[in-house]
């Protein structure tokens, strides 16, 4: 599906994404498109439109699309990105990693090679093992705050995302066609990237938000109790 700039009356993906904004209480944001280019580093295109939402005491919520125009020689169009971020302002960070809706071993083996990253072994938990890819510069630190508990909230937010792509594309085992949904968690930020052939209907974003702020709060968990472990072993020393 191909859109074309347009005044919010006249575009329905900007009249979707007001609808979705007032069910769930966000606000435009459009102040924080420099802020994301630079700390996501998303490349060209841009982020229209931008909403929060800002609760005190909680992490800062924010879903967007991106849009990217690519010129060929029989015109233009442009293709759609929908991404939804967890800020989170204090707490211990888990250590950077990607993770995605497993495509196969050709595909790992080309993300690891283009990242310089590891695809992290964790056999150990068959179904998370065949469902998701996680990919990381740090191993063990990843590897240490990968408890069952996170493991199974990504498992679950990364299964409801390849789903959610792959319904807007019109088909439920297609996956050559399909770009994997990926999550990039940083030490107090998660991104998660959706990007079917078609646009994603803005409402399917309703179960993940609640996936992705439970995610959260699993990787703070794991997070602190992995420097309490480390703070414990330093004083036994």
């Amino acid at each position: 599906m191909f859109f074309r700039s347009a005044a919010r009356g006249s575009d329905p993906r900007l009249i979707e994404w007001a609808d979705f904004a007032a069910e769930f209480e966000f606000v435009e944001a459009s102040e924080l498109a420099e802020r994301l280019f630079e700390q996501f580093s998303l490349g060209e295109g841009q982020l229209v439109p931008i909403y929060a939402l800002r609760r005190e005491g909680q992490p800062l919520l924010l879903a967007f699309d991106q849009r990217r125009e690519r010129k060929g020689p029989t015109g233009s169009v442009v293709t759609l990105r929908t991404f939804v971020a967890v800020r989170s302002t204090e707490g211990p960070g888990a250590p950077p990693m990607r993770a995605s809706a497993r495509r196969g071993k050709a595909l790992e083996g080309l993300e690891a090679a283009r990242s310089g990253a590891e695809r992290l072994d964790l056999s150990e938990d068959g179904p998370f093992e065949r469902s998701v890819s996680v990919y990381t510069r740090e191993p063990l630190g990843a590897k240490a705050v990968l408890s069952q508990a996170v493991r199974e909230m990504l498992m679950r937010l990364l299964t409801a995302a390849d789903q959610a792509a792959l319904k807007a594309n019109g088909t439920d085992g297609t996956f050559a066609t399909t770009v994997a949904p990926n999550l990039v968690v940083g030490p107090r930020n998660l991104l998660l990237c959706l990007e079917p052939r078609n646009a994603l209907p803005v409402h399917a974003l309703g179960p993940l938000l609640a996936d992705m702020l439970s995610l959260n709060v699993a990787l703070q968990a794991a997070s602190r109790h992995l420097v309490d472990a480390l703070l414990e072993d330093s004083l036994l020393e």
